[in-house]
């Protein structure tokens, strides 16, 4: 389980995923289409902030399942390390 605590990995997912170009954006839309997936991307967001905030609760197949399409463009290793604190 990664150092941060949860809300902080969440909340960086989110910075992160705000940031994407239209090109990681349409590299993810093409992971879900692959997957055979048919959810929008606020859903397929949503599922991988609740994975990561579960991820210690749920079998590591869910989490996959639920943060594969954002693997490429923003991978866990991103996610975790120290975070400054005003």
């Amino acid at each position: 389980m990664p150092s941060l605590p949860l809300n902080a990995i969440v909340a960086r997912f989110v910075d992160r995923l705000t940031a994407l170009s239209e090109i990681e954006w349409n590299e993810i839309q093409r992971s879900l289409r692959d997957a055979g997936l048919e959810v929008s991307m606020l859903e397929a967001s949503r599922n991988a902030s609740v994975a990561l905030a579960v991820r210690d609760m749920i079998s590591h197949d869910q989490f996959s399942d639920l943060y594969r399409p954002f693997e490429a463009a923003i991978p866990i290793e991103s996610l975790e390390g120290v975070v400054a604190v005003d």
